[in-house]
């Protein structure tokens, strides 16, 4: 991708990723998802753990938020293995995404 993410139209590019929180309680992890072309979060998701369920959730709320999409919206993140495993892959394909992930040690391309 190059580092641009703004094609000028919404729902193209979607990029994603997962930062922690220390707490009183413990590490919470916090997943969102931002356009690309507006630079909003469209999705989000919170929890104990940094999961491919936490990406997943964050995901659901973006296609729930913006509606399935009818053309491909590249989903771009870094390497993490939430992002590259297979449950993503599923959900991706079901839901019209083109995964795309950052070179290994660059992680200023994922927005």
């Amino acid at each position: 991708m190059g580092g641009r993410f703004d094609t000028g139209e919404l729902d193209r590019v979607w990029t994603s990723d997962i930062t922690y929180l220390r707490t009183g309680e413990g590490w919470l992890y916090v997943c969102s998802v931002r356009d690309g072309c507006s630079r909003r979060v469209i999705g989000w998701a919170l929890d104990n753990h940094m999961g491919t369920d936490l990406v997943e959730s964050a995901l659901s709320m973006a296609v729930a938020m913006r509606g399935e999409p009818a053309d491909e919206v590249v989903f771009h993140a870094d390497r993490g293995c939430q992002y590259t495993s297979a449950q993503l892959a599923r959900f991706a394909d079901q839901h019209n995404l083109a995964r795309s992930v950052g070179r290994t040690g660059v992680c200023l391309l994922t927005g």
